[in-house]
């Protein structure tokens, strides 16, 4: 999986696998920060861990472990990122959630990955939206 160029939406993330994260973080990923997130990643991706059957608190860990070994570009939330969300939401009929990686990806002209077909990609790429699925 190529994280160097774009955006990594939640739905991405969760549809790695384990081993994945791990194979990335371990192939060299770790060394150039090259895709661009929010904060939101990684508590998504924790709390989406947390309801996964099979998991616990450890397996959550070593999981969250490898993803933060992967340096992602970690972009604050910040007013101009939460308007430009703001008017893709209502633009797409999105959540805030799922416009805030696709407003990062306009602002700094890149794609957004993701994926999430239904709630996402489908309504925003409708739109002329940066957005790729995954």
């Amino acid at each position: 999986m190529d994280l160097s160029t774009g955006i990594v939406d939640i739905a991405a993330a969760i549809l790695i696998q384990p081993h994945d994260f791990a194979a990335t973080a371990d192939d060299g990923c770790n060394r150039q920060p090259g895709a661009l997130t929010t904060p939101l990643l990684a508590c998504e991706v924790a709390n989406a861990l947390r309801y996964k059957p099979g998991y616990d608190k450890d397996k959550l860990a070593e999981v969250m472990n490898y993803l933060f070994k992967l340096h992602l570009h970690e972009i604050p939330i910040d007013l101009q990122l939460l308007s430009g969300s703001a008017e893709i939401a209502f633009r797409g009929g999105v959540t805030i959630c799922d416009a805030i990686p696709v407003a990062l990806a306009t602002l700094k002209k890149v794609k957004c990955i993701t994926g999430d077909e239904h709630t996402q990609y489908l309504k925003l790429k409708t739109k002329g939206y940066p957005i790729e699925l995954l």
